[in-house]
C-alpha cells in the first residue's frame, strides 16, 4: 500500500484518517514530519475513527498516551523530547511494541527503531509551500 494524499484543512485530515483506519488498524506506524505537520491531528483523528471522542493530545512531555477505543488499545508515542536510544530502553518502549494494539509513533525517524520491528508502516507529512500538508502512506 502506497497512497499520497493532499489535504487542505483539518476536515480533510479527518477524513483520511477515518479512510485508513482499516489499513493501519493493529500495525505500528511510523508517523514522520517536521513539528506542525500534522502528525497529532491525524492521530486525534484516527483515534476517533475508531471509536473514542476523548481528548486526544500529543504525549511530547509523557511520551506515551493510551486510548481504549471501540476497535482496540492505541498506543501513541511522541519520541520529540528522547535524546538517545537508550531512554526507548528506560522507558519500556520496545516491550510497549510487542502489545496487541495499534501503535503511532511520532519522531520515529530520531532512532533506528525499525532495525527491531519487522513490520511497520509509515505515514510522512510534508507542509507544502501552499501550507496544504501531503500526507503519504507506505
Amino acid at each position: 500500500m502506497s497512497n499520497e494524499f493532499i489535504v487542505n484543512d483539518v476536515e480533510e485530515t479527518k477524513e483520511i484518517a477515518k479512510k485508513l483506519v482499516n489499513d493501519l488498524k493493529n500495525s505500528i506506524i511510523f508517523l514522520i514530519g517536521e513539528i506542525g505537520a500534522g502528525k497529532t491531528t491525524f492521530t486525534k483523528y484516527f483515534v476517533e475513527s475508531c471509536g473514542l471522542y476523548d481528548n486526544v493530545s500529543s504525549p511530547t512531555f509523557s511520551i506515551e498516551n493510551r486510548y481504549e477505543t471501540e476497535s482496540g488499545l492505541i498506543i501513541h508515542f511522541d519520541l520529540y523530547r528522547m535524546q538517545e536510544e537508550i531512554e526507548l530502553d528506560m522507558i519500556g518502549f520496545y516491550d510497549t511494541l510487542t502489545e496487541n494494539a495499534t501503535i503511532l509513533i511520532e519522531w520515529a525517524d530520531k532512532f533506528n527503531i525499525e532495525k527491531y520491528i519487522k513490520n511497520y508502516k509509515i505515514v510522512n507529512f510534508k507542509v507544502n509551500s501552499n501550507n496544504s500538508r501531503t500526507i503519504t502512506v507506505k
